[in-house]
Formats: C-alpha cells, structure tokens, sequence
C-alpha cells in the first residue's frame, strides 16, 4: 500500500481484517492499525464507503497517538467526498491539532478551506486558504 499498489494491498489486507485471533495474540491497536490501513487503500480506490466502515471499526478499537493524525486525515477526507461536510470538518481539525507534520500542513488547510467552503462558511474557507499560502508544499 505504502508504493502505491493499492489494488495488490486490498486482498491482503481485507484477509488480515478478518484473521481470528485470540486477543493475547494481536492487541486491538494492531487491529486497528489493519482497519486504517485498509480504510486508506479504499480511500485511495474511491471506495467511499467502505473506507468509512474501516475507519469507523478503527476508531471504534482506538487509533494509537501514531496513526492519528492521519487517520483524522484520510477519515475526513473520506467523509468530505460522501458529502458529510460538518463531520469530515471536525476530523481535519483534529488533525491539524494533532500538531503533527503529517500529512502537510498546506494539506490539511486546503481541505478545511473546501470543507469550510462547502458548510458556506466563506471568511472561514478564506483564512484556512491563507494559512495554507503560507506553509510550505
């Protein structure tokens, strides 16, 4: 998934989603960690809806402090193409409070700037736009 190939990555890694193992064997972040992944090879694949449902099952075991910022990325960008602008808004805001350096900041201000304009939120998308003038690409 990391090189691009989604298409190779999605059988794999739905089959790792759905091994059976005792909980002593995988904790619930590795599961989680699984269910980001392939919310993201989805997400990738224009598969909306089913990114949604594995970044809800993600969430729902809890996403480690490493995986947030883009989990809250990719959960959002997610929700913004399902046309679910308020909620995909709050998850570009928790990512950019993550204070994390992924995804880029330029990044995360343009998609809250689209967010912001698709809520009619205008002076709002105008300021997100600005700030992410000024980050560097």
């Amino acid at each position: 998934m990391h090189l691009g190939k989604n298409l190779e990555a999605r059988p794999f890694l739905e089959a790792a989603t759905k091994f059976d193992l005792d909980a002593e064997e995988i904790d619930e972040g590795a599961r989680s960690e699984v269910h980001c992944h392939l919310g993201r090879c989805y997400h990738e694949l224009s598969l909306y809806q089913l990114a949604r449902e594995q970044f809800e099952q993600a969430n729902a075991l809890g996403v480690s402090e490493e995986w947030r910022p883009v989990f809250h990325y990719y959960y959002g960008y997610t929700l913004y193409e399902l046309k679910e602008y308020q909620r995909a808004k709050r998850e570009f805001t928790l990512c950019l409070q993550s204070g994390s350096s992924r995804p880029d900041a330029r990044s995360r201000y343009l998609m809250l700037a689209a967010t912001s304009r698709k809520l009619g939120e205008y002076s709002e998308a105008s300021a997100y736009e600005e700030r992410a003038q000024s980050e560097k690409p």
